[in-house]
């Protein structure tokens, strides 16, 4: 099979795989509850509906009882759920045009964008970084096997994959922060107190950005670099043990020799899967570090969408994770496809 081919089979897949991830989480939220409690998901105007009760909540209030025909007619609430309301979940997903906040009522499109650069410029470094600091780590623990470093390399990422993100935000907070300024008056690095604005106008404010962001920095290397050194160095390890390794040897090559030009290549697939499978919390963040750290990004967001039964934003979340999952392991189908090329030929003979 052609890549071409190839690539257009799987985004075919993905495709529906996301359209069914959709439908999916429509009846879960909404259809299941509805009939659950008495309701006629084929009848218009259901009073059992989530999203119904949850725009009518505060009716009364004068401040928001405006929005409420506004709304209606936006989610189609007067219409029936099936298919209805499913047909315009879906063309809002398709579109990415969620509607409005029940809670702060602006777009929900916007609020998120509001909140994207806080997110990027935490989670960007937080999730990439610590998967370098892992994977070097473990090229020196399997390089090193069965040594002091390889022992102190595997049990310093089980004890940092053992240890929540926020315990290390905490204690990055109090040793690095508190102390110093408690004890000799020196700031050493910032307390969450004053997070930087959008509104970058010089260096300084770059700076702040950094300075202010440098304990969740540190405390994310801490404690994401574990899970990847080890996983690394248990596909590393497997993998060098196989035949073709001595033969690399037996022909003169170095133990780095071997694994940068023989291991590496071979154990790609399933890095490229896991990397796939981990870039989209760039997106979805971690609501403990963000509440830990006074941190106004998107996962805090979606945590206050959920306090606030505010449906509308909880489905953006959702549409916006599944939409990125997807879309990160079709990239990775394809890398591997491109690096490997037994993929595409082996679903080829499957098709056949």
């Amino acid at each position: 099979m052609s890549l071409a081919r190839y690539a257009v089979v799987r985004g075919i897949a993905m495709l529906a795989t996301f359209t069914l991830a959709l439908v999916l989480f429509f009846f879960l939220t909404r259809v299941i509850p509805t009939a659950a409690l008495g309701g006629n998901p084929f009848l218009p105007s259901q009073s059992t509906d989530p999203l119904l009760r949850a725009v009518f909540r505060a009716s009364d209030d004068p401040g928001y009882s405006s929005w409420v025909a506004s709304l209606s007619s936006i989610y189609g609430l007067e219409r029936p759920l099936l298919p209805d309301q499913l047909i315009l979940f879906l063309k809002s997903a398709f579109t990415m045009d969620f509607g409005y906040s029940l809670h702060s009522m602006r777009s929900v499109s916007l609020e998120i964008l509001m909140r994207l650069p806080y997110t990027l410029a935490l989670y960007v470094f937080a999730t990439i970084v610590p998967i370098f600091v892992g994977y070097y780590l473990a090229i020196a623990a399997v390089r090193f096997r069965g040594r002091v470093l390889d022992f102190l390399v595997t049990l310093s990422s089980i004890s940092s994959f053992s240890i929540p993100i926020w315990v290390f935000v905490l204690i990055v907070y109090y040793f690095l922060a508190y102390v110093p300024k408690v004890s000799w008056g020196i700031q050493l690095l910032p307390l969450p107190v004053r997070a930087p604005t959008t509104n970058i106008e010089s260096i300084s404010d770059i700076r702040y950005w950094i300075w202010y962001l440098s304990p969740l920095y540190i405390a994310s290397i801490l404690s994401l670099y574990g899970i990847w050194a080890y996983f690394f160095r248990s596909i590393l390890s497997s993998e060098i043990s196989e035949d073709y390794t001595f033969t690399a040897k037996a022909k003169g090559m170095s133990d780095w020799e071997v694994i940068r030009a023989e291991v590496v290549p071979n154990v790609r697939p399933p890095i490229l899967t896991k990397v796939a499978y981990t870039l989209p919390t760039i997106f979805g963040g971690s609501v403990a570090l963000e509440l830990v750290s006074s941190w106004p990004g998107i996962a805090f967001y979606a945590y206050q969408a959920i306090q606030n039964n505010d449906i509308p934003v909880m489905n953006a979340f959702f549409v916006t994770s599944t939409l990125l999952v997807a879309l990160s392991l079709y990239i990775s189908d394809l890398a591997i496809a491109i690096l490997d090329p037994r993929a595409r030929h082996g679903l080829s003979k499957h098709m056949a």
